[in-house]
């Protein structure tokens, strides 16, 4: 995974490779061992995190799924492991076919929530958009569909909307070729609004 980062560097306007070198400037020497014995030498510290990430995200989780559940139309979750993965990069995947993540290690305790609420969020959107709006995933492709859920969760996950009920009061950074299209449908976005509208938006001001 982390090689497969190096490679893709740019991708939204986010550097993926430096989240893999930036806290790792010695890992192109030997990639393989210097992961091995980084996690191996800081299993505790990990495993530690691992528990902290875990107790703060359940203490925001209910809110959190009751919100989604209004805003998505009462649209039932895929089926999956809904599981999150501590990591030491810092790039964030997440996986669409058992529906698993992986989050930072170095996460403060809000950002953790973040991250964790933004990768379960594509979750839900893509099987909202493969069951609900067929007409919109049949005209997309790949690379359109992941910029529509990018930004589509941006918006979301604002202080304004569904940020805020998980405690977040300040914009958390997104992808930075996503800002100009993200604040221009905040503007015609409103909280009353419904999921479908945000959608329509995200195409009509996103799509590449």
């Amino acid at each position: 995974m982390a090689i497969e980062f190096i490679g893709r560097n740019y991708h939204g306007g986010f550097n993926f490779a430096q989240g893999i070198l930036g806290p790792h400037p010695g890992i192109k020497r030997s990639i393989f061992n210097y992961i091995d014995n980084f996690y191996r030498q800081r299993h505790n510290l990990l495993i530690k995190t691992a528990s902290e990430f875990q107790k703060i995200w359940l203490e925001n989780a209910e809110s959190f799924f009751y919100t989604t559940d209004i805003i998505f139309h009462h649209h039932s979750w895929p089926k999956g492991k809904y599981r999150g993965y501590i990591s030491i990069f810092s790039c964030g995947p997440r996986f669409l076919h058992d529906k698993t993540f992986q989050v930072f290690y170095k996460n403060d305790h809000k950002r953790a929530v973040f991250c964790t609420a933004h990768e379960i969020l594509h979750f839900l959107f893509y099987d909202y958009i493969e069951k609900k709006r067929e007409n919109i995933k049949n005209k997309l492709n790949d690379e359109q569909l992941w910029r529509i859920s990018e930004i589509v969760n941006e918006v979301l996950l604002d202080p304004k909307y569904l940020g805020g009920v998980l405690g977040i009061t300040v914009r958390q950074k997104g992808y930075p070729d996503f800002i100009p299209i993200t604040n221009r449908i905040r503007r015609e976005f409103k909280k009353k609004d419904d999921v479908n509208k945000l959608i329509d938006l995200a195409i009509k001001f996103g799509k590449k």
